[in-house]
């Protein structure tokens, strides 16, 4: 039985089963203890692979699987008002998963992907990179299933009483979907060639802020690049303008160093750290002019004054 009045949110006057309490009380403990929690998207998901990831992310996060209902109870009660409203429209819908975290969610999202899990093909699959059946021994009896081998274009010799791929043959490309055939030839030659990460749905950070899955993909490397370049131009920037910061004080000193004994030789001022490249450059000056003189008036001697 439920209870409520024009203006008030609705209210439970029946109390839950035991095993929600203790479902509720656990969630609620989670949601305290971490402040991200990542959803991702169970669907399809093998229980094999979600167990491969509860042992990958040990250190990094708790993985569990909560009714969404429920999880939306939990939230509400911890975060109240400041829960932000975009997690229960768009995103606890279907079957999900749930890790909490107290990890950088961009940080977590790439071990997620470094500890993906290789998986047989399925018909219907696409192909993440090209598909090679290697030459050698496939340790299967020949029989009918030569016809496999012969309908996917793949030379194969009987040696030894097993077939045998003659020479490495690609089978399908990058992007090409399996069919039922290759999927069944790759299976029996055990050669898993998809990889399959957690599908990630968004993050929730403190209960107000969304990081929504692909905006988790960020290319790391780029962004190094793109931060390396913006330091460059902001160095660059605070030379120009004499900005004096740790960063730029030694460039500006030197650059102010040399600029002061280029105006001292130019200006012809001899003092102790220009006079030596205002002899030198005095010395160029009257080589050029007695090579002139020279040209001129050979009589008068050499065209150099040394």
């Amino acid at each position: 039985m439920a209870t409520a009045t024009a203006g008030q949110r609705y209210t439970r006057a029946k109390p839950y089963p035991d095993w929600k309490v203790k479902t509720l009380e656990e969630l609620e403990g989670l949601i305290r203890e971490y402040r991200v929690i990542v959803i991702f998207d169970l669907r399809g998901l093998s229980a094999s692979i979600l167990q491969q990831y509860r042992r990958a992310l040990r250190g990094h996060g708790v993985v569990k699987i909560f009714r969404n209902k429920l999880f939306l109870i939990a939230l509400r009660r911890v975060y109240g008002e400041s829960l932000n409203p975009d997690i229960e429209k768009g995103y606890l819908t279907g079957e999900n998963g749930y890790i909490f975290t107290n990890e950088n969610p961009f940080d977590l999202y790439k071990v997620i992907i470094d500890n993906s899990v290789r998986r047989y093909a399925k018909p219907g699959d696409a192909l993440q990179t090209e598909i090679i059946v290697p030459a050698g021994n496939t340790g299967i009896n020949p029989g009918p299933i030569l016809s496999r081998f012969s309908k996917l274009k793949i030379p194969t010799q009987i040696r030894e009483g097993k077939i045998w791929v003659a020479k490495d043959t690609q089978v399908a490309k990058a992007g090409d979907t399996v069919t039922p055939e290759l999927a069944d030839l790759l299976r029996l030659i055990n050669v898993k060639p998809i990889y399959e990460a957690l599908r990630i749905k968004v993050a929730l950070i403190n209960g107000r802020y969304l990081v929504k899955g692909e905006e988790l993909a960020i290319d790391i490397k780029a962004y190094e690049g793109m931060f390396k370049q913006a330091a460059s131009w902001a160095l660059n920037l605070a030379i120009n303008s004499t900005l004096l910061i740790p960063e730029t004080i030694s460039i500006l000193i030197t650059r102010a160093v040399l600029e002061a004994r280029n105006l001292a030789v130019n200006a012809n001022i001899p003092v102790a750290e220009a006079i030596g490249l205002i002899l030198a450059k005095a010395q160029a000056q009257a080589d050029a002019l007695a090579s002139v003189l020279y040209s001129k008036a050979p009589e008068l001697g050499g065209g150099k004054t040394s």
